[in-house]
């Protein structure tokens, strides 16, 4: 499985809320199967992912929000520079989450996250406090 940088803080806190069903439905099941098999390993990624697969800002396998100041790919890349995880590295997910918890804080996670449509509800934060055990 392929996971962009970014889409692990968004799955803490998924609500059910996205571009439409067959997107929201995907997403449920990305994030069932993962929490359900935590050694799955990860193809770390700052492109289109398996998440990416039924949104439509993916236009023939290219994000079409993916590079500009403040960027979905810029958001990747500094999640994945806090976890310690390069691009293209392969992770067991229970390692990916267990970094969250040691290495993202919630002020490192607004300032990725600030410009995000869907940050504004407060899911993605609540879920990562949750993670935390706060």
């Amino acid at each position: 499985m392929e996971i962009r940088g970014h889409h692990f803080l968004c799955m803490l806190g998924f609500r059910g809320l996205g571009y439409d069903e067959e997107f929201v439905k995907n997403m449920n099941e990305i994030i069932e199967r993962l929490n359900n098999e935590q050694d799955m390993l990860i193809k770390v990624v700052d492109n289109v992912d398996n998440i990416c697969a039924l949104c439509p800002n993916n236009i023939d396998g290219e994000c079409k929000i993916e590079s500009y100041p403040g960027s979905v790919r810029e958001k990747d890349r500094a999640v994945l520079k806090i976890l310690g995880i390069k691009v293209g590295e392969v992770v067991r997910y229970r390692d990916i989450v267990n970094k969250i918890k040691e290495n993202m804080t919630e002020e490192k996670m607004m300032n990725i996250c600030k410009d995000c449509e869907w940050f504004g509800l407060g899911y993605c934060l609540e879920g990562f406090k949750k993670l935390k055990g706060g």
